[in-house]
């Protein structure tokens, strides 16, 4: 039978030991730290023992291989083998499995590491700071122990010398013998007291185990083999309002909430059948009727036939616990909401920016003016980094879906080239290109996977000291693609390397150096990635050596690289010939500053136009203005774009004015409703110039095709 378990409260006293000074036991003191070793010597020493040093679980164990000890006192937090990997070790070895281990840790221990303590064979904790009374005390009783347990075994081998004798002498030695049995007798009686006093303090720890468990702030509790429960500390009494007792699915039944108890009998009786450790949380019913969650854990307890004696299980209140995730998820779902609302309101005022500076520009197509330029580049540089707020509260929602289709890796990096070129040609970078040869064929959103490497570019020459070096090189190989971007730039830290593609991380927060960011791109190249069922990894030599960024793809071998093709080229910015009447265009936005931009920048492409700001009277002035085109905001107070598009639908059973929604909303499904409304076009705020140009190449289009 195991080694009694003995609590660190409830230490019996030292044993007095009379007669003849006892003869010192052997006793190991574990520790890595020389001060706690001296500390224990200092304890320990009055008792007269013989005390034994280690440093580690590996001296422990080299020790042990030498000599035996009555006790060992293992400190649990140990650097390589700690004081868990130890015992096990040293239980696991015939010679030493019944010798006891006091653990002394440092630390709170959880109820999971106490019973994983006691299953390694610890018969006590001792907790830092010692109290050392406690100490003697408890070592006093396994030093004992160990004592009696060793002169048993010798009178053991007394009485088998004895009975040698017997045989061998035989009639020559009878009184001799006779007199050796009447001591033999009389030692065993001795014993057989010692046995019983120890089965009494067997009994005693029992109780104090039982103490134990009900100081516990859980409902602990046994069960049978099959689960029938058998003991339960006094907590499930007063939770529950019952005594403890019944099998696993009449409990499931009266205990559980019932949407609980579907959800989780299957599984939970599974485990109990197979005899496997079992972990679950569901609400549990109380006295009262309440609900609350708990968490219940429970290991099956095996003989040496790996036989279950027994169910040891802990269920415990994590009611508050839940609350507080709930609260958590609930302000990450409105952080959420915020960014793609905050993104979506910031498109409003771009939209009217943007509108002004294509009207300069259309105003004076081939003017040179480094104004116009800087101003364009700054407002494509604020669109994007919206644009990238939008895209990381979309994937932290799962709203951002790929739409995936064959493409080929020289396209993705030539869009992604094309898209970080003004960055890379302000900062004077030298680019080096290398690709794979013949082209790779890839599966992807073309659109996000060049997003993916345009953002890797744009950090690389934004993190770089004018004039340096970036390295695009692709490779591929059977397992995939490997595509690294290398720089020459500020580097990057250990620690930063670690949280680099963390949301809002900053490889730069300097002052001087004042970079500039988010700190979303690399988080959207990590997501993105792993979308496409990649990884990307990042390395660098330390500050100021440069950095690399590695992403690696699968690739499907038997994918075909798509056949190259061809798109009619039309001018977009043709002007209607001067013979026709203007085309007519209305603007509907409650914004007056984005529909008397968009108005002007529709005049100067050619097209008669009317503003409106308000859209309740908009069928009277569309049967009056006859417009062949209507800019629509989707967002406007009163009555929505949607409404306005299907009432203009209402009005025209055949070919009515074209429909173009004007909205900060671009995803898949704002599409579709838009679609489903009647609109024609969908435009991002800030409309681009080129997407206005196109859409007056179809009018211009669908005018001809009709006649003059």
């Amino acid at each position: 039978m195991a080694a009694p378990l003995i609590s660190v409260s409830d230490a019996p006293a030292p044993l007095s030991v009379q007669g003849p000074t006892p003869v010192p036991v052997n006793i190991l003191l574990v520790d890595d730290q020389p001060g706690r070793l001296l500390t224990y010597r200092a304890i320990l020493e009055p008792l007269g023992e013989r005390l034994i040093e280690a440093s580690s679980g590996e001296q422990a164990l080299e020790l042990l291989m030498e000599d035996e000890f009555a006790v060992i006192l293992l400190d649990v937090n140990m650097p390589g083998m700690d004081g868990f990997e130890t015992a096990s070790l040293i239980h696991q070895h015939p010679r030493f499995e019944k010798t006891p281990i006091i653990f002394v840790t440092a630390v709170n221990v959880t109820d999971m590491d106490r019973l994983r303590g006691y299953k390694l064979g610890a018969v006590d904790y001792v907790s830092v700071p010692v109290i050392p009374e406690i100490m003697r005390t408890k070592v006093t009783v396994l030093a004992e122990l160990f004592r009696k347990r060793r002169e048993l075994q010798l009178a053991n081998e007394r009485l088998a010398a004895a009975n040698e004798a017997l045989r061998d002498e035989k009639a020559r030695e009878l009184e001799q013998l006779n007199t050796s049995l009447r001591e033999a007798n009389s030692e065993l009686a001795a014993r057989n007291q010692e046995l019983s006093r120890e089965m009494g303090e067997r009994r005693l720890v029992e109780e104090r185990m039982r103490f134990l468990a009900d100081a516990i702030p859980s409902i602990v509790w046994t069960a049978a083999p099959d689960a029938t429960v058998t003991y339960a500390n006094r907590h499930w009494t007063e939770y529950y309002g019952r005594d403890p007792g019944g099998g696993p699915g009449e409990l499931i039944d009266q205990v559980l909430h019932p949407e609980d108890a579907i959800a989780v009998r299957e599984r939970v009786l599974q485990q109990l059948d197979d005899g496997v450790a079992l972990q679950f949380e569901a609400r549990h019913r109380s006295r009262d009727g309440q609900y609350r969650w708990f968490l219940t854990r429970a290991l099956p307890w095996r003989d040496a036939d790996d036989t279950i004696l027994s169910w040891f299980g802990v269920t415990t209140d994590i009611d508050d616990h839940k609350a507080l995730e709930e609260r958590l998820r609930e302000a990450d779902r409105r952080k959420d909401e915020f960014l793609a609302t905050l993104a979506h309101e910031l498109r409003n005022p771009l939209a009217p920016l943007l509108n002004a500076l294509n009207i300069r520009r259309l105003s004076a197509p081939d003017a040179r003016d480094p104004l116009q330029d800087m101003m364009e580049r700054q407002l494509a540089l604020l669109v994007r980094l919206i644009d990238d707020l939008l895209d990381i509260a979309r994937i932290t929602r799962g709203k951002l879906v790929l739409r995936k289709q064959v493409t080929t890796l020289d396209e993705v990096l030539h869009s992604a080239i094309e898209t970080a070129a003004p960055l890379i040609e302000s900062g004077g970078h030298r680019l080096r290109l290398q690709l794979p040869s013949p082209p790779v064929p890839l599966h992807a959103d073309r659109t996000r996977l060049s997003q993916v490497f345009a953002n890797l570019l744009n950090n690389a020459a934004k993190y770089s000291d004018p004039g340096g070096s970036i390295e695009l090189i692709a490779s591929s190989d059977d397992g995939g693609i490997e595509v690294r971007v290398r720089d020459a730039g500020i580097g990057l830290a250990p620690e930063q390397v670690e949280h680099i593609f963390e949301l809002f991380a900053q490889a730069d927060t300097g002052i001087e150096r004042a970079r500039g960011g988010l700190g979303i791109g690399l988080t959207l190249v990590q997501r993105l990635t792993e979308m496409h069922d990649g990884q990307v990894s990042a390395h660098s030599e330390g500050l100021g050596r440069g950095s690399e960024f590695c992403v690696h793809l699968p690739v499907d071998p038997g994918l075909a690289a798509p056949e190259p093709g061809s798109e009619p080229e039309t001018d977009a910015r043709a002007q209607p010939p001067r013979d026709r009447p203007r085309l007519r265009a209305l603007v509907l936005d409650d914004n007056r500053d984005a529909t008397d931009t968009l108005a002007m920048m529709l005049d100067l492409l050619g097209l008669a136009t009317r503003c409106m700001y308000d859209p309740a009277d908009v069928e009277a002035v569309v049967a009056d203005f006859a417009p062949d085109v209507v800019f629509l905001d989707v967002g406007m107070p009163g009555r929505s774009g949607y409404d306005v598009a299907r009432a203009l639908r209402a009005m025209h059973a055949g070919a009515g004015p074209l429909l173009v929604a004007v909205t900060g909303w671009g995803q898949p499904e704002d599409r579709r409703r838009t679609e489903e409304a009647g609109f024609d076009h969908h435009l991002v705020k800030p409309p681009e110039l080129q997407a206005i140009q196109e859409i007056c190449a179809v009018l211009e289009q669908r005018r001809h095709g009709a006649g003059p």
